[in-house]
């Protein structure tokens, strides 16, 4: 991960880190253009949401909602994969 100067523009390294989720942390960052510029910043790194969930998440989801479809509706979706 690059972490860019938004000040000057110029590159930046990460001093510390807070972490205050498992998903969500604060970066704190120094711009390396100590002679131009010298900021110190803190960037909020956060998961923003999911593309595309857990492979254990889809089935959980799916094993949900053929258990809850009415017992014929199951022996039809069991058929679907006979063919």
């Amino acid at each position: 991960m690059r972490i860019v100067c938004p000040h000057c523009g110029g590159k930046a390294v990460i001093t510390s880190r807070q972490t205050h989720t498992p998903t969500a942390a604060d970066l704190y960052c120094q711009c390396r253009n100590t002679m131009g510029c010298g900021a110190s910043f803190v960037y909020t790194l956060a998961l923003k949401h999911m593309l595309n969930p857990p492979i254990e998440v889809t089935a959980q989801l799916a094993m949900a909602v053929i258990k809850a479809l009415p017992a014929g509706e199951r022996v039809k979706l069991g058929r679907l994969w006979e063919d």
